[in-house]
């Protein structure tokens, strides 16, 4: 039991001796600030992200902060600093009863002098730890006076939205330095660091608020300030710097900072992007009021993709109505998320008829049809819920029929298509073919907005596949630039191809039997374009592109409720036709034809069977063929029995619903 006794008494000898071991001056000093600038292409500041592992920013001395800071993360912090020696035995008692009685781990009952040396270190949270922590902080009390660690604290503790230290926190919520902070200000700060993200003022403003009147309860109660300074502070309008001046174009900052590891990021200073802000924000508050004009459609959110089709630049990139929306999810991000494309996958299905043989004068029966695949009988039907008998295949897909997309795929198979779709650079499609069926055509299967944009363009590029561009050019912490290559280039379809599904794309006449003569899709120049719905109407879906531009437009809600019957041309029809006249509006070039490539000639046939218009054809219309795959023989489609039957087929295409997809 001696033994024990002295072997006890040794150690408590040695721990005592070891609390006077200098702490290390290194881990103390400030170190130097290391943040990423993201830049859009003009050099404007979008965002800067501090990167530094322990999280400092700008160094700021005690007597650089004003005293209201200081009381103010004293009472929310820390009532007793000035009186313990680094651990508080009564606050670590009455968290133990508040945890007990909560049945969870609610209170820590760390001093300030314990929150700097986890900040130091960032141990694991464990009893053992813990214990190394406030042996730790017994030491920093030696080593350092009290307002010395105050200071530390003061220049180390995280604030939220990725500002850390009381002068980063101070210029990023109130756009001043900390010494000019107001009592109210002051208040709101220091109530900060107990939870940044619940707390968090642009997400949860009330919340922050509240935070910040018990921060100045406890000032009163404490005897830091007076009843009167109490009521003023109390009543204090709080002045926030706008969300969007802090984060501008939010959804496209986190993409760019999702394909920059954290490794890497240490190492870059600024990142100068393909973004247009001016183009972004003009698009931001054209979707904005337009969510907003859709509210009796239950419609509560939209996304908008503009590429540029020469460089595939990205130049605006708007994921949701409102990035500071929590009730309607503003930080989920429709650009990247993935969503049933409904009709707007059917170009791609009719370029590969066309490469198989297929023409644009090619009959189509849009027939009822059954398909029985997997024990399941499959009957598609078209949106206006009727057939329109042998149609033209420019017809089918400026309609957009889906019947005649079934059969076509049935042609052309479900391998091919979701080959050449994976080509195209749908990544989410990574399913097989017997997943997704002959309803792969239109949109079984979940891609993203910035899948569809990348692949429209391909096909305003004649042909040529291009991985989005986002970097301009990276510049590290010594200044050094290294400017971002061009996208490596990948031919999907010939040009002579993609040339006619453009024409397709691009006829307002072949269109009007589904959506009507002067829709929001007729433009006052050259405009490919495709809509598409998904079932119950739970997404809907512009994509289009002149020469210059390629344009992606989603309107949906991001809980899945369904809209009020709004379809693609309804819904996100009108905003892209909007996006489309502003692009142009800017757009100094004026050659707004799409460059009719080498291999195409143009043929007069007869618009009932796309044959040479003969002698009994009511009329002629000019159609497009790639040379050698024109028509040779002479209609005899217009003669007696062949026109009886298919002339009812034909009328009701021409008499089709308006409002269609």
């Amino acid at each position: 039991m001696k033994i024990f006794g002295v072997s006890l008494g040794s150690i408590l000898v040695l721990v005592g001796v070891s609390l006077y071991i200098p702490f290390p001056q290194k881990a103390l000093q400030p170190a130097s600030i290391v943040s990423l600038r993201i830049l859009d292409r003009n050099g404007n500041l979008l965002r800067e992200v501090l990167s530094d592992k322990e999280g400092r920013s700008q160094w700021v001395c005690f007597e650089e902060i004003s005293k209201d800071v200081i009381s103010a993360t004293l009472a929310a912090e820390d009532g007793r600093f000035y009186e313990h020696s680094g651990i508080d035995i009564r606050a670590i008692l009455r968290a133990i009863i508040q945890n007990i009685g909560a049945r969870k781990v609610i209170s820590g009952g760390s001093t300030l002098t314990q929150q700097v040396v986890k900040n130091i270190y960032h141990f694991p949270r464990n009893w053992f730890w813990k214990i190394v922590e406030m042996w730790h902080a017994l030491r920093l009390e030696i080593s350092l006076s009290k307002d010395e660690i105050i200071t530390q604290y003061l220049n180390r503790i995280p604030y939220g939205n990725q500002t850390f230290g009381i002068n980063a926190a101070s210029r990023f919520y109130f756009d001043k330095p900390p010494s000019h902070l107001s009592l109210a200000e002051a208040a709101f700060l220091a109530g900060l660091p107990r939870g940044p993200s619940i707390y968090n003022p642009y997400r949860h403003y009330p919340l922050a608020q509240k935070r910040q009147q018990e921060v100045l309860r406890r000032m009163l109660s404490k005897g830091m300030i007076t009843q009167e300074e109490y009521k003023r502070a109390f009543k204090e309008p709080l002045n926030l710097v706008a969300p969007e001046i802090s984060f501008r174009a939010p959804h496209f900052c986190d993409f760019v900072l999702s394909r920059i590891s954290l490794k890497e990021r240490e190492n870059i200073s600024s990142i100068r992007t393909t973004l247009d802000f001016q183009l972004q924000k003009d698009v931001e508050v054209l979707l904005k009021n337009y969510v907003q004009s859709l509210k009796k459609w239950e419609v509560t959110n939209a996304a908008v993709l503009i590429m540029d089709n020469e460089r595939s630049e990205v130049l605006c990139f708007v994921g949701s109505a409102d990035f500071f929306d929590s009730y309607h999810s503003g930080q989920v991000s429709a650009v990247t998320s993935l969503r049933q494309p409904g009709s707007a996958l059917k170009p791609f299905t009719y370029a590969l008829a066309l490469e198989q043989g297929m023409t644009p004068a090619t009959l189509i029966s849009d027939t009822e049809i059954h398909i029985r695949t997997k024990g399941i009988d499959y009957a598609p039907r078209n949106y206006d819920g009727k057939f329109h008998g042998l149609v033209r295949l420019r017809e089918a897909l400026a309609c957009s029929y889906n019947v005649s997309a079934v059969k076509v795929l049935e042609e052309i198979g479900m391998e091919s298509l979701l080959h050449r779709l994976k080509k195209l650079g749908f990544e989410s499609l990574n399913k097989g073919a017997d997943y997704y069926g002959f309803g792969l055509t239109l949109g079984s299967g979940e891609v993203t907005l910035l899948e569809l944009t990348r692949a429209y363009s391909t096909l305003a590029r004649s042909g040529v596949f291009k991985k989005e561009k986002i970097f301009l050019e990276i510049k590290d912490i010594q200044g050094r630039t290294k400017f971002s290559s061009e996208p490596h280039s990948l031919p999907v379809f010939s040009p002579q191809i993609s040339y006619i599904i453009t024409n397709i794309l691009a006829d307002k006449d072949a269109r009007i039997p589904t959506f009507g003569e002067g829709s929001c899709l007729s433009l006052p120049f050259p405009c490919a374009v495709k809509t598409g719905t998904s079932g119950n109407f739970r997404d809907n879906w512009t994509l289009g592109y002149t020469p210059h531009y390629t344009a992606g437009v989603w309107v949906g809600n991001f809980d899945g409720k369904p809209m009020r019957n709004v379809s693609g041309v309804s819904g996100a029809g009108p905003l892209f036709r909007d996006i489309m006249l502003l692009l142009e509006k800017r757009e100094k070039r004026r050659n707004f034809n799409f460059t009719l490539p080498e291999g195409l000639i143009e043929v007069y046939v007869c618009p009932q069977s796309g044959m040479l218009v003969g002698s009994s054809c009511p009329g002629k219309i000019k159609e497009i063929f790639i040379k050698g795959t024109e028509p040779k023989e002479v209609c005899n489609f217009c003669d007696g029995k062949l026109l009886a039957n298919s002339r009812s087929g034909k009328q009701r295409c021409r008499t089709g619903l308006r409002d269609g997809r």
